[in-house]
């Protein structure tokens, strides 16, 4: 999408390559949601009559969510996000038990691992295949043991746009007895996502990254699996999440998600011609100092890149960043949640990239708006900054 400019200093084009972090409302989602923000203001737990219609939005809202994942409406937990869906996906375990994730999953997941292991939960972290960008199905099937109880492993990593083999996974996970939990929030927007032909146990999702509402996403619990609610004080979604419904928010997910399935093969197909021609040009003009952390197996709109040193001086990746968005391009580096941090990528460093070439990285993520325009000009613009800079820095 290029965005004409007034401001004479910056670019007059503007290109938006961060859809991985966040994406535009959606106008028909805002258009839904509009009426719970208004006149139709009820608390969905109360009896009344704005009451009892907040209720049918929130139950319909889970209804048309159950529906696009081949599941039950009882099935599905409305939560803040994906971080929240996570934590409480994670949170079932109990003391003495044995989990299962990745060393590139989402800092999502990773920390509240992190935490369970002081509540004296076994915690065992594979390492990606390097092929994959993600733990291979021997990897997981050699780490499950008596005492496992879950496994969590993401669908789309967020950063390189690896796909895990969830469907294999699952498979394996169900012959040993294994809950297996999968953050599915890179999915949504490109991939169909039936919980019964993936056969996963656990999903969790975000409205946000599918042109839906900050602030809401869902966990997906196949019924007989238990949950430890985290947020007390109200028996709202069956008990297991406590706290008055965002009706609105609800309504805007189930919206979103209903958008997501319109056209989203063709969509798909689109964007990863984009994203391979972005590819391309940047190969093209770099060379071997391109390093391309996306597989082959990747999601279509997620690119991720390093650049590597030149006579021993490495690329900056902050300020690469920085001279990206004062000439119109934005984007990040790696997980948007961990931008502000100066460490080099986790999951970079996962991959085996050395620590100088993770600091330059670069996550370009596609959408909807994402022209093959945005793409001739954002690859014209990275190459003139990556060329500068390389030339202070030998200079």
């Amino acid at each position: 999408m290029i965005v004409e400019r007034d401001n004479k200093q910056s670019y007059s084009r503007s290109v938006y390559m961060d859809h991985a972090s966040t994406t535009p409302l959606d106008p028909a989602v805002l258009e839904a949601m509009l009426p719970y923000l208004r006149g139709d203001f009820g608390n969905a737990s109360s009896v009344h009559r704005l009451g009892r219609a907040a209720r049918g939005a929130i139950e319909g809202s889970r209804e048309q969510i159950a529906g696009f994942l081949n599941a039950n409406p009882e099935e599905i937990v409305f939560t803040s996000g994906a971080t929240e869906a996570n934590n409480l996906a994670l949170n079932a375990l109990s003391s003495d038990s044995h989990l299962v994730t990745s060393t590139v999953e989402h800092k999502a997941v990773l920390e509240p691992a992190q935490a369970l292991e002081s509540c004296a939960v076994r915690v065992t972290y594979l390492a990606p295949d390097h092929n994959l960008g993600a733990p291979n199905t021997d990897q997981i099937a050699e780490a499950i043991e008596e005492d496992t109880c879950q496994v969590s492993i993401m669908y789309v990593n967020n950063e390189t746009g690896a796909v895990a083999p969830i469907k294999e996974i699952a498979s394996i996970c169900r012959k040993r007895g294994v809950v297996l939990h999968t953050d599915a929030v890179q999915a949504a927007a490109w991939m169909p996502l039936d919980v019964e032909d993936l056969g996963v146990d656990m999903m969790s999702l975000s409205a946000h990254k599918m042109y839906g509402p900050k602030g809401v996403g869902i966990l997906y619990v196949r019924s007989g699996v238990e949950l430890s609610p985290q947020v007390l004080g109200g028996s709202q979604e069956r008990g297991r999440r406590g706290g008055t419904e965002n009706v609105a928010a609800a309504v805007g997910m189930a919206a979103a998600m209903a958008r997501a399935a319109n056209g989203r093969d063709a969509e798909a197909v689109r964007v990863q011609a984009l994203r391979k021609e972005l590819e391309r040009r940047l190969k093209d003009r770099i060379g071997d100092q391109l390093v391309v952390n996306t597989p082959p197996h990747a999601a279509p709109h997620i690119l991720s890149t390093a650049f590597g040193p030149v006579a021993g001086n490495p690329l900056d990746g902050e300020m690469l960043l920085l001279n990206m968005d004062l000439e119109g391009i934005s984007a990040s580096a790696g997980s948007a949640c961990s931008s502000g941090a100066i460490t080099p990528s986790h999951v970079l460093l996962g991959l085996g990239l050395p620590e100088q070439t993770a600091r330059a990285s670069l996550r370009l993520s596609l959408g909807r708006s994402t022209t093959p325009e945005d793409i001739a000009l954002t690859a014209e613009r990275i190459v003139k900054i990556v060329q500068r800079m390389r030339q202070q820095r030998v200079g």
